[in-house]
């Protein structure tokens, strides 16, 4: 596996910054983040984390107090102009924050053991090993 050093992908990162906006825009017109932001499956997902939302069901009532065209005007509109130039604001922290979880993870894929045949057996051997170091490095295992 090749992997990319953190300076080729922040360059990678950076680079993007020239058509994320419009990119954004148009991901924002085919978006429809209504009717799976409003799902039983989300707010089922969302009360598991937050129990204080089981009981109230704040994010769905918030979820559907907000039309799709409400929320693609905001993108729009706030979005939109401010995300390059944040994402370049942002790219010092960035580097700092997930370079060294970067990092941990590219020493465990060094290590992986090779592909075989079987997918199951990748998925084990592989993925799983990966998945666990992002979560690790995160903080978050």
């Amino acid at each position: 596996m090749v992997v990319k050093t953190k300076a080729e992908a922040r360059a990678n990162f950076e680079a993007a910054v020239a058509y994320i906006p419009d990119r954004y825009r148009a991901g924002i017109e085919k978006a429809d983040w209504f009717t799976k932001a409003s799902s039983d499956q989300a707010e089922k997902n969302y009360a598991t984390a937050v129990a204080d939302a089981i009981a109230k069901k704040t994010r769905q009532k918030g979820v559907r107090s907000v039309t799709n065209e409400d929320w693609r005007t905001a993108a729009r509109e706030k979005g939109a102009p401010i995300i390059g130039a944040r994402i370049s604001a942002a790219l010092p922290d960035w580097e700092a924050n997930w370079g060294p979880m970067y990092d941990q993870v590219v020493s465990k894929v060094g290590a992986l053991p090779p592909k075989v045949v079987d997918f199951r057996a990748n998925i084990t051997a592989r993925l799983v090993p990966v998945v666990e170091a992002w979560k690790k490095a995160a903080g978050k295992l």
